[in-house]
């Protein structure tokens, strides 16, 4: 499956580059993907913090060319996310081994 990428930008320029992507179907898979927040953000967090709602996607194909942009003001409400092939960047874990303790 071919990787898509999902910038995010405001109206005064880039605000975070995804160099990781997501895999998807094709251009329609990957729209609805970004219509969803594309694992970066939701409708719902665009209610809770207004400062979201003046940015949006700018999705990319594999070879990073510009193909459209989903303003986060028609982000869709969460019930019917669709699923992606792979996960966004992985969480740190709260709780990290130290190797430095004494045994």
């Amino acid at each position: 499956m071919p990787t898509y990428f999902f910038d995010v930008q405001s109206h005064s320029g880039l605000v975070c580059l995804d160099y990781q992507g997501l895999d998807c179907r094709d251009d329609d898979a990957a729209l609805t993907l970004a219509r969803h927040g594309a694992r970066f953000t939701s409708h719902g967090d665009c209610i809770r913090n207004p400062q979201l709602t003046s940015y949006q996607f700018a999705v990319a194909d594999a070879e990073h060319r510009p193909l459209f942009t989903v303003p986060f003001t028609d982000l869709l409400p969460d019930e019917d996310a669709p699923l992606a092939s792979r996960k966004r960047r992985p969480r740190s874990s709260k709780h990290r081994p130290s190797s430095n303790r004494p045994g």
